[in-house]
């Protein structure tokens, strides 16, 4: 289960921009992952239970996951189509020749961390993203199997 393995990079990179940052404690983590990854977001969500425990400042956090759906424009025609949905053929042309729009990336999208209000009297709190400079990428550099 490779997700194990992306998840600690998360933690670490996560890690960085709160020290950053001078925040003490995230609320949720945001990451998008294309349906062309094969990473599999059940897992993510799963192992992060796990991970989170390890870290002080992901303690008790949520992971949200977003999956970004695999969009690709044929080199024949030049329409764009998800390209799981047509199993890879282009739905105009029939043609298998692609380029890929997105769908491919795993990305940290946001951090988010809950605000203390400004009024003391408030009782509502917000949480805002903190972004970072940094993205997670997918791609060749993927950490073996854990």
């Amino acid at each position: 289960m490779h997700e194990l393995t992306l998840l600690f990079g998360v933690a670490d990179q996560v890690e960085r921009v709160t020290r950053e940052n001078g925040i003490d404690h995230v609320d949720a983590v945001v990451l998008e992952v294309g349906e062309l990854t094969p990473i599999v977001p059940e897992f993510l969500i799963d192992g992060y239970e796990v991970i989170s425990d390890e870290y002080d400042f992901l303690r008790g956090s949520k992971l949200i996951v977003d999956r970004i759906t695999g969009m690709v424009k044929c080199r024949r025609c030049g329409r764009e189509y998800p390209v799981v949905e047509y199993e890879g053929y282009c739905p105009d042309c029939g043609s298998y020749d692609k380029d890929i729009l997105s769908g491919d990336q795993f990305v940290i999208k946001e951090v988010r961390i809950l605000e203390e209000p400004e009024d003391a009297g408030s009782d509502q709190n917000e949480s805002e993203p903190v972004e970072s400079d940094t993205e997670e990428q997918k791609g060749s550099e993927t950490s073996p199997e854990a």
